[in-house]
This record gives structure tokens, sequence and C-alpha cells, in this order.
């Protein structure tokens, strides 16, 4: 599904929304317009950005328009049960989307085998309602994590690929050998060219990646992996 565009700051009041998106975006979805009031009472307590919705079909609608949205972590506050499409057949419905929104579901009945589905695909956790707010707090507070922690991973991965793009072939393939172990002259042997050239080719290689060691290296090319 196509990510939406992120939104620009112009008023105030957007300074604000954009403030709360930066520690953390929760979305609820529930049928229930009380527990959505209450949670999202709490939440911007906490200083975190809310968006509700009534119905999974709503939410869905929502994902297909790809309006802008202010950057930060997102996470999904979702009811087990409710009328027309329930919280698991969204889940798998997101899934199926590539939505890797941490979810976190919230029953009021549901036994062990709604939660054994939900952890099954995917889940960030299974509240039972009702549940105190440290709990919830506590559970949104990780699936928040998971994503920056995610987003961290995900920006070393593209910025060591931009450095490894800007190798040459004979550097790359140097650079492969070296993250492997391979010695210089091991190099200089099944390459078939001269010690000091393959000291060259490194050096410009370890300059390029912006790496100082052959740990530094091997960390860099087994990320890609």
């Amino acid at each position: 599904m196509q990510r939406p565009a992120y939104r620009q700051v112009v008023t105030i009041h957007d300074q604000l929304n954009a403030a709360r998106h930066s520690r953390g975006c929760v979305t609820i979805v529930d049928d229930d317009d009380a527990i959505r009031e209450a949670l999202v009472s709490l939440l911007h307590l906490e200083g975190y950005a809310t968006e509700t919705h009534s119905s999974a079909t709503s939410y869905l609608e929502k994902l297909e328009q790809a309006a802008p949205e202010f950057p930060g972590p997102h996470c999904l506050l979702l009811d087990v049960k409710m009328p027309g499409l329930t919280g698991l057949e969204l889940q798998r419905r997101l899934i199926e989307l590539s939505e890797s929104t941490p979810i976190i579901f919230m029953s009021g009945g549901s036994g062990a085998t709604e939660a054994v589905q939900a952890f099954k695909n995917g889940a960030s956790d299974f509240l039972v309602k009702p549940f105190d707010e440290q709990t919830l707090l506590d559970a949104v507070g990780e699936a928040l994590q998971k994503v920056r922690r995610r987003e961290e991973s995900q920006s070393l991965k593209d910025n060591a690929a931009i450095r490894i793009a800007r190798l040459s072939a004979r550097e790359l393939e140097i650079a492969k050998m070296v993250s492997s172990g391979a010695l210089n002259r091991d190099i200089s042997e099944q390459l078939g060219i001269a010690v000091r050239t393959v000291k060259l080719h490194r050096m410009h290689m370890m300059r390029k990646l912006q790496v100082s060691n052959v740990i530094e290296l091997a960390r860099m090319m087994d990320g890609l992996t």
C-alpha cells in the first residue's frame, strides 16, 4: 500500500499536533464511543496524538485515502469484537495490504483462541478489559518503540546501500572478500593483482564506506543481506 506523504507544518495548531505525532500517534478503533473518548483523554495527557474510528471499515477507508500525515511512530489500539469487520479480520486485511503498524488488541470477552490467533499474526499485545491505565501506556510505549527501532534499522540499511553503491566493481568485490575475513595476500592471489593494488582498492573502499575497521565493514555488509 502507498505510504502517505508527510504533512507540512503551517499553523501553530500544526506545530502542537506535529509535536504530539513525533512522540507517537495512536489510532483507536472501537465501536464504543465512551471507550474511545476515555482513551483519547488518557493518551492526550501523555502527549500522544490520536485518531479514532468507530469501525474497522472506517479505518481501512482512511488508509486508502493516504492523506498526508505528520512524521512519527504509529500504533493501533484495536477492539476484537465489533459489528461488521472484526478486529482479527482487520488484522488479516492489514497483513494482506503489507501494513506493518503494531496492533494492540483490546478485548472484553475474547478467549484464548482469539489471543493466540492475534499473536500468531504478529500482534504487539493483547489487553483484556478492564485494564488499568499503566498497562495500556506500557503497551503503547513498547509498540511505538518497536516502530522506532525498525525505522532506525531501515535508515542504517538505506545509508549503507547508498555508500556501497559508490564503490567500483573491484572495490565491491574486495569489500565482500575483506568482510569475509580474507587477507590482502589471499585477495591478491584470488584476483591475480598485486598486494599493493589490493591495499589501494581497500583504502578507497573503506573511505567511501566511511568505516575504520573490518568489524564495521562486516556489520555494514551483513546488514544488507
